[in-house]
């Protein structure tokens, strides 16, 4: 699910979020930060490190997305029950905010149509993409990665930090820098791959931020991994 290496993401994360630790109001919210990062990440790779075949697939880890994504669900449940967190709080609603909807799509779309037209320039091809591959794509990055990133450790890290900016009827804060930029850094570290990802991950981070729900940043999400097959083709 990841190309990057996840010390590096992690590593870069914590440096991020460093200056949290010298607030008394934010340390407990940035350890808990550091800690679900690491959590997610041991979760995702435990398959992979467990002897024999791949379980569920043969040729991606969906043992280990669909793990790290109900070990985040029980976190978030975790915090919900101790630490006076809201579902709400990391985008576990149906309902987004109003007039949001309509804005969403209308940046999306053309973001996920301008990146494939892109990537159709591209002279790399495959020879085929087996249905595993379609399936995998279409549910699990999508689910796992967002439950995670722009659900319980964005809801942690904005926790950490006070500071909010408005753009494009979104309000963020350097939460979402550090969520974001340790969600780049997962994925790879060269500039081709950061310069692929990035765009992404600022994306599904203005769909959370602007409609206050998961629900769009998961399907964009599984949208743009299957456009990047499909414009290989």
């Amino acid at each position: 699910m990841f190309g990057g290496t996840p010390l590096l993401a992690l590593a870069v994360a914590a440096a991020l979020a460093a200056p949290a630790f010298a607030d008394a109001r934010g340390r407990a919210y940035a350890v808990a930060f550091v800690t679900a990062f690491a959590l997610y990440f041991g979760l995702t790779a435990l398959p992979e490190a467990w002897p024999g075949d791949r379980w569920l697939g043969d040729r991606w880890n969906w043992a280990g997305g669909l793990l790290a994504a109900a070990g985040m669900l029980a976190l978030a449940a975790a915090l919900v029950r101790r630490a006076g967190f809201a579902w709400r709080e990391f985008g576990f609603t149906w309902s987004q905010r109003p007039g949001s909807f309509r804005a969403a799509v209308l940046v999306a779309l053309p973001v996920l149509a301008l990146n494939y037209a892109a990537m159709t320039l591209s002279h790399f091809r495959l020879p085929g993409v087996p249905l595993e591959t379609w399936l995998y794509q279409a549910t699990v990055p999508g689910l796992a990665e967002e439950i995670a990133f722009r659900g319980v450790l964005l809801a942690l890290a904005d926790r950490a930090f006070e500071a909010r900016w408005t753009i494009g009827g979104a309000q963020f804060g350097w939460g979402g820098v550090v969520v974001t930029a340790g969600f780049v850094a997962a994925h790879g570290v060269s500039f081709g791959i950061a310069f692929g990802v990035a765009p992404a991950a600022l994306l599904y981070l203005w769909l959370r931020a602007r409609t206050g729900s998961l629900v769009l940043p998961v399907v964009v999400h599984n949208v743009w991994s299957l456009s990047v097959y499909a414009a290989h083709l």
